[in-house]
């Protein structure tokens, strides 16, 4: 199979699977439907303008041939692995989980703060979910969090930290509800897509992964910025 061979056929796929995306049985064209879906589809959204300049390359091949078997433009090898990149992105999105699957340190919200400082030093944490004693989602408590209320809170050289619990520090940081809770199905580039995009003006610190996206189902994995930045690139 010829490079161009191979680039339709992926084509031919994309364009299958954007028909089916569509699913009201109307015909519109490939740009057509990369520009509706791109609107709710993070994947297409993110080879939005790729796809669109694939359009025209499968247009030079299909239509501007004199003959069957004449090829007027040849795809570069890489245009055809990004076609196949997409494709699979597409037809079959890597999703959070397994990619982000560990085992979550959690707080109860009766814990003592130099718990949580113990984590930080040792550990080097940055977020640390919280939950009531009874197992419900108290909040997120983040470093900057923690430094906050203990700029707020120090008034001297001496300062001691007997009797403080995680839910004295929580309603305190100003980074409380900078999170997202998601299905473990959610697809890698969906993840992306919620941290680059601002809630109520401000970035997210972590995305929570459940089974469906629920808060009181167990926690399977935890996604920081960074995180995310290190698979998408």
């Amino acid at each position: 199979m010829s490079r161009a061979e191979e680039f339709i056929a992926s084509y031919h796929r994309i364009e299958d699977y954007l028909s089916r995306e569509m699913g009201n049985g109307q015909h519109f064209s490939f740009s057509n439907m990369v520009n509706r879906l791109a609107k709710h589809n993070p994947i297409i959204d993110r080879y939005k303008e790729d796809l669109h300049q694939m359009s025209q390359l499968r247009n030079a091949i299909v239509h501007e041939r004199r003959e069957p078997d004449f090829i007027i433009a040849e795809p570069h090898e890489s245009i055809v692995n990004l076609i196949l990149e997409v494709e699979k992105e597409l037809l079959h999105p890597r999703q959070v989980i397994p990619m982000f699957r560990k085992i979550v340190t959690t707080f109860d919200a009766d814990d003592s703060l130099v718990k949580v400082l113990g984590e930080i030093r040792d550990k080097n944490y940055s977020q640390f979910p919280v939950y009531n004693h009874d197992g419900t989602w108290r909040g997120l408590l983040t470093k900057k969090g923690v430094t906050s209320w203990l700029a707020e809170t120090v008034d001297g050289p001496h300062m001691s930290l007997e009797g403080v619990q995680v839910k004295h520090v929580l309603h305190h940081d100003p980074h409380l509800r900078r999170y997202r809770f998601i299905a473990k199905e959610t697809s890698v580039i969906e993840a992306h897509h919620h941290f680059i995009n601002m809630k109520d003006g401000v970035r997210l610190d972590a995305l929570l992964i459940t089974e469906t996206g629920q808060e009181d189902e167990p926690l399977l994995g935890i996604i920081r910025p960074q995180d995310i930045l290190y698979v998408i690139g």
